[in-house]
């Protein structure tokens, strides 16, 4: 992917799929330490964009928080102040945090799909859950918990329960085996061959809106990392900060997906 034109922008990171639980294992503790290793290196990025289950149970309440996730939205906190623009996709495990996020940080309402366009590129963001198939028991799931009825039935039930009611439908976060990761690409690769090629870059001040017109698309969910071209577009799928601890970097119109153990830190000192 090349960039627009010569001009360099601020980076924007991605991460999603952390699946950062309330009360956390070891193993988990050590993850939380490197994403708050991200949150700084975010400091130095233009945008952070949280691609969904970031949270593996997050519930709205009117009047009391969750305790268990302070350590990681103190990271955040951080990330803000710097000057860097967060952005909040929900999902299926956290949809339900994208007001606070709003109250919080500033993150826009964003719908299942929405576009981005930062970094050199027009990005379309998603989730990515029921994308390339749904299931009627996930459909049916998908759609209470984003309708108010949905909403509604949740606070009307004891937080004890609600939080064990999760705890039992999430499972344990993993990432695809290797069949797994092949069904996925295959699907994928279907999806992307059945969208268009994108339009020429029109007005900047219309950029955006057009949910047709992106040069990159990024989702999570599905916990294996891969990218896809095709049509002069690209498909990311972020590989979820699990094992390896997966991420993207789109900079001056180039993408590039990480491992924060493993790869050298990008240098994201570019002009906000």
């Amino acid at each position: 992917m090349t960039a627009m034109n010569h001009i360099q922008r601020p980076a924007v990171m991605f991460v999603a799929d952390s699946h950062f639980h309330l009360r956390p294992d070891p193993a988990e503790m050590r993850r939380r330490e490197r994403f708050v290793e991200l949150c700084r290196l975010a400091q130095r990025a233009g945008h952070l964009v949280l691609l969904g289950d970031i949270f593996d149970f997050w519930f709205d309440y009117p009047h009391f928080r969750l305790r268990g996730y302070e350590e990681v939205l103190q990271a955040l906190d951080g990330v803000r102040a710097a000057g860097t623009a967060i952005h909040f996709v929900g999902g299926n495990h956290d949809i339900w945090a994208a007001d606070y996020m709003h109250e919080r940080y500033g993150c826009g309402i964003r719908p299942p799909r929405s576009l981005l366009v930062a970094g050199g590129s027009r990005v379309m963001l998603c989730h990515g859950d029921g994308m390339f198939k749904l299931d009627w028991a996930y459909g049916a799931f998908r759609t209470l918990v984003r309708a108010r009825a949905g909403i509604a039935v949740a606070k009307s039930l004891h937080p004890e329960i609600l939080f064990a009611l999760s705890t039992w439908l999430s499972g344990r976060s993993r990432c695809a085996t290797r069949d797994e990761a092949r069904v996925i690409e295959s699907r994928a690769a279907s999806w992307l061959a059945g969208q268009p090629a994108p339009g020429p870059v029109g007005n900047p001040n219309l950029m955006g809106r057009d949910l047709t017109e992106w040069d990159l698309a990024i989702i999570g969910h599905v916990h294996h990392g891969f990218s896809i071209h095709e049509n002069g577009r690209t498909l990311a799928a972020l590989p979820g900060w699990l094992d390896p601890l997966g991420y993207g970097v789109l900079q001056d119109g180039q993408w590039r997906q990480l491992d924060f153990d493993r790869d050298p830190t990008p240098d994201l000192a570019t002009p906000r």
